[in-house]
């Protein structure tokens, strides 16, 4: 099999992969880097971004490997979305391209720590707080951006196609909660990936279906070829 076909068979599994590669960076920042609260002060921030560099950076490599399989992950959901939709695919084209602003700021937000990091020779306490603000704005912009990819896969999915009707309103559920500042943050950092993981194991399940194909059915003549008589309705 062509290294074409595998990619195409394993696609359904790049969200499940981009949840495992988001907890292991987020267990690196927040384990080893030991990475501080937004409000922390000046001086811890520059700390942070002085002592914790390698720590940092490999955190930040996972989260973003993560997001590049969320981002390849969106080409599947697209496709599966026009399928579904019809027409002008209007909320599929709505839904893409929130997914992929919420990629970009998936991607933005770890590489302001990185860039913390690889720079901190050269922070000031000031700069180094900063650093942190900027980390939690991308995380603010891809709150809204992941609503809109929500909401537009929701009401496609609420004809039935390509997810069950059920998924559909809990993505616009989930869309809706994350428009809401105080609470937000919680359906991105917790229901998101599990979100996502539904979509990878819903997606697989229908792969498998395709791949398995329709069950041939015995020719007719088969039976009378091998000497046994064909089986009589009953009356």
């Amino acid at each position: 099999m062509s290294l074409a076909r595998w990619e195409e068979r394993l696609a359904p599994l790049d969200g499940i992969a981009a949840v495992g590669f988001w907890v292991a960076g987020v267990l690196v920042l927040q384990g080893p880097a030991n990475q501080p609260d937004t409000d922390a002060s000046p001086a811890r921030a520059l700390e942070f971004f002085t002592t914790e560099e390698n720590a940092i950076l490999v955190g930040t490599f996972l989260y973003m490997i993560g997001t590049l399989f969320f981002l390849w992950f969106l080409g599947l959901v697209r496709t599966r979305l026009v399928e579904a939709e019809g027409g002008s695919h209007r909320l599929s084209s709505i839904a893409f391209a929130g997914g992929v602003a919420a990629a970009i700021s998936l991607l933005a937000q770890p590489a302001v720590h990185a860039t913390g990091a690889i720079n901190s020779e050269n922070l000031s306490p000031d700069a180094a707080q900063v650093y942190l603000g900027i980390n939690v704005a991308f995380f603010y912009a891809a709150e809204f951006a992941t609503a809109v990819f929500l909401l537009a896969l929701g009401l496609v999915s609420l004809r039935g196609q390509p997810f069950p009707r059920w998924f559909g309103t809990v993505s616009i559920v989930f869309a809706v909660w994350l428009v809401i500042p105080p609470v937000g943050w919680a359906v991105l950092l917790w229901g998101f990936p599990l979100w996502l993981v539904v979509v990878s194991v819903l997606l697989w399940t229908r792969s498998r279906r395709s791949y398995a194909g329709p069950v041939e059915s015995e020719p007719s003549g088969s039976k009378r070829a091998s000497g046994q008589a064909p089986h009589r309705p009953l009356p």
